[in-house]
């Protein structure tokens, strides 16, 4: 970290700005910073500073590594994972239709309908309508029905959604089935993966699986800049995104994602292709065992931990009250409040650390905060 002096002292960017640093248990998530970047991805992004470059040919080099490592047709770098559902939806929507382009995010009279399940509905999803979209819910939160589906595409259909992600309910289609009903009418299918990474191959899963557009974060597991995502698919489809996207005057125009970020992420990919991932899963599984471990004994606690890969980057440990001993909201607010600050998540009753960000020496100094603290959270 860049540091500087006041009155003589040692200090960070972020003491001069007067922010403090805190541990970041709440996984890759935009709130906490996102990521921590390699000083190579940083490095390039300060060499990308130092000259001019046609934006959209940079973008299109990119997004020809993005479609290599998704095995897509074509790539596009969006500013984040969210920037890249509104481009889907416009893609979809408007084509590259100058007309209806220039029109979003008004899209009267175009097949502007995104069937979405009901249980894979997120506070994010609200993007698809920023691109013009009109979300049509099928099935209730625990099932879904096939004729449900086929009853919802319609001539107005644009796109079906479907969501990857641990936050999503279990009542969903089989993504194959899905898959078959949207093609069988010409619809294509959206999937937003924006946090599944690692593992690597969750990069391919998609589009080898049928989806027509695949959505990641580029500033979350890839480790590149925070205001960067991928978006891989049909040809036809990334040609509508660029139509939709910066530097056009659309729906997508203040989406700029610069010519410094689109060198960090390229960078970023290389390194996470190369990366030993299973190893680093191997650390973030000893921080999980460590954590649950360390309130194994108590009465007062009850502990789980979900190791599963395909669910999540990295372990997450929750921790919750045995009959009413804590309260999960003020132990929450301590923590974030206290020195160190610590970040994790409150929800389902009780707190959840995610490992993905933990550093060395991160899950000590979480167990003694906790061991402090949970005798005052009544």
């Amino acid at each position: 970290m860049t540091t500087g002096t006041i009155s003589g002292k040692t200090t960070s960017i972020y003491d001069r700005i007067g922010v403090k640093t805190v541990i970041n248990a709440r996984g890759a998530t935009t709130a906490a910073g996102g990521t921590l970047s390699d000083p190579l991805v940083m490095e390039a992004m300060a060499e990308a500073s130092k000259a001019f470059v046609d934006l959209e040919e940079l973008n299109a080099k990119v997004g020809e590594r993005i479609a290599e490592i998704t095995g897509a047709e074509a790539g596009y770098v969006t500013c984040g994972s969210c920037a890249a559902m509104v481009i889907a939806a416009a893609a979809c929507i408007a084509g590259t239709d100058p007309q209806r382009v220039r029109q979003l995010p008004d899209s009267s009279g175009m097949a502007n309908e995104i069937v979405i399940h009901r249980s894979h509905r997120l506070d994010y999803d609200q993007m698809y309508r920023v691109g013009g979209g009109k979300l049509v819910e099928i099935g209730v939160p625990y099932q879904t029905q096939e004729w449900e589906l086929e009853r919802a595409i319609t001539e107005r259909t644009a796109a079906v959604a479907f969501h990857d992600s641990p936050n999503v309910g279990t009542g969903a289609l089989d993504f194959s089935t899905v898959v078959e009903i949207a093609h069988a009418r010409g619809v294509p299918v959206i999937v937003d993966a924006a946090s599944t990474l690692p593992p690597v191959d969750h990069l391919r899963k998609w589009i080898r699986e049928g989806a027509d557009l695949s959505i990641y974060s580029g500033g979350k597991g890839i480790r590149g800049p925070q205001d960067s995502g991928l978006l891989a698919g049909r040809k036809d489809l990334i040609e509508a995104a660029r139509a939709n996207g910066n530097p056009y005057a659309s729906v997508g125009r203040g989406m700029k994602v610069s010519k410094e970020a689109m060198a960090g992420l390229w960078t970023a990919i290389g390194i996470f292709m190369e990366t030993d991932h299973e190893q680093e899963l191997q650390v973030h599984t000893a921080q999980a065992q460590f954590l649950a471990e360390a309130f194994a004994g108590r009465a007062d606690v009850r502990c789980e931990v979900n190791g599963n890969w395909e669910e999540w980057p990295a372990p997450v440990v929750r921790l919750f009250p045995v009959d009413g001993a804590w309260l999960p909201k003020k132990l929450h607010h301590a923590l974030r409040e206290g020195d160190p600050a610590i970040h994790c998540n409150h929800e389902h009753g009780g707190l959840m650390f995610n490992t993905h960000c933990l550093r060395d020496g991160d899950v000590e100094r979480i167990v003694e905060r906790l061991q402090e603290l949970l005798p005052e959270a009544v």
